[in-house]
């Protein structure tokens, strides 16, 4: 089922990215764009869902034969392939053909060495966005730091030191972010930076180092009731207060109190789904054959949709302009949403067939020497 949860987190984000931003005016287009804006937290939903996957393979395999050898290379054949054939398509082939324009081409410039060095987010936050779809590469980014710095820690700490640092850390964040913003900082670098972000990836930490200790599922599932019921209200009702508001004040107490929030709504949700009855709705809609294969092809369509959007934009009129159909930009903003999503699949598909599986194989090389068994699943994250 966690492919299942790995497509909700997908169809989030291309509803925030691919809903195009339509002008700004009173009445419904406005609206319908700030709601096409509630998508973003399916970024935080794949942050946890990496933070217990990765977490689990750690602690599986703490203290077995190459460590930190092996995960670093299946990392590297997870990642990678797609990953830099993504950058050449949008950093060198995509402007060498004359897609982007003189700005985009000054960023792109400006940029590209922070893109191949996997500090997408730190370029961004220096720089600005580039304004041409390449926005997504910020939060892989942070996850390969995170990839750096994590193993370490696990095998140097056992499971309760490890849970005590997740929530330190959440709350040296969120001091943080409230720090940074009281100075009246950028909120940009708060959105993109790891030491802003960590919340969603500790929170799934802990849910995967908790699994692995007394009570396991059963005891997170009794917790994660109580934790739903309060923090899902209290994250995606800020989501919403500064997605329909556009107001400062919005974005502070999103910022610093709707992203633990978020985090611990979104890690409610996973173990829920984790213990839901086979004949659960809960589990039924995760389960689904629909929302495992928008999983199962995720990265490929998390890094690519902005591809998909960049060509479409060019060649198709209507996608660039967005006119209203009968007094309003709705009906455009759908069929465009559509469309990208439509085009994106097949695009995805063609990555893992043609690319992707095939340095997937070569996991084989590098088995993982397991410690100890937990007995939950450890299928990888996507990024």
């Amino acid at each position: 089922m966690l492919d299942g949860v790995r497509g909700l987190a997908i169809l989030l984000v291309l509803v925030n990215n691919a809903y195009p931003e339509v002008p700004v005016s009173p009445g419904l287009d406005t609206i319908a764009r700030n709601i096409s804006d509630f998508g973003w937290p399916g970024v935080d939903l794949f942050f946890v869902l990496s933070g217990f996957l990765i977490t689990g393979i750690l602690c599986d395999t703490k203290g077995g034969e190459g460590y930190f050898g092996r995960f670093y290379a299946r990392r590297v054949v997870r990642i990678f392939p797609l990953y830099y054939a993504a950058l050449l398509i949008f950093l060198v082939v995509l402007p060498g053909l004359g897609f982007a324009d003189a700005f985009q081409l000054h960023q792109l410039r400006l940029e590209r060495w922070y893109y191949w060095s996997y500090l997408a987010n730190v370029g961004l936050a220096l720089h600005g966005n580039t304004r041409f779809e390449t926005m997504q590469f910020w939060s892989l980014a942070v996850e390969e730091q995170f990839y750096l710095l994590w193993p370490l820690i696990v095998l140097l700490f056992e499971r309760r030191r490890l849970i005590a640092l997740c929530i330190v850390a959440m709350c040296a964040s969120l001091a943080l972010r409230f720090a940074w913003r009281w100075a009246g900082l950028s909120d940009e670098w708060v959105y993109l930076l790891l030491p802003f972000r960590i919340d969603s990836l500790a929170v799934g930490a802990m849910i995967a180092l908790a699994l692995r200790g007394p009570g396991g599922l059963d005891q997170l599932a009794r917790a994660a009731r109580p934790v739903w019921r309060w923090m899902a209200p209290v994250g995606f009702g800020l989501v919403a207060l500064y997605e329909l508001t556009r107001d400062d004040r919005a974005s502070i107490a999103l910022q610093v109190v709707g992203y633990p929030a978020i985090a611990l709504a979104f890690g409610a949700l996973l173990v829920r789904t984790l213990a839901a009855p086979s004949d659960a709705r809960l589990a039924r809609f995760f389960g689904s054959g629909a929302m495992r294969f928008f999983g199962r092809y995720s990265y490929g369509m998390y890094v690519l949709y902005g591809v998909v959007l960049v060509l479409l934009r060019h060649w198709v009129w209507w996608v660039r302009e967005v006119p209203p159909v009968l007094g309003s930009r709705i009906p455009t903003g759908l069929a465009i949403l559509f469309l990208t999503t439509a085009l994106t699949i097949p695009t995805a598909l063609l990555s893992w067939h043609l690319l992707e599986k095939r340095f997937l194989a070569l996991k084989r090389l590098f088995p993982y020497d397991r410690a100890r068994e937990s007995g939950i699943g450890n299928r990888e994250s996507i990024g």
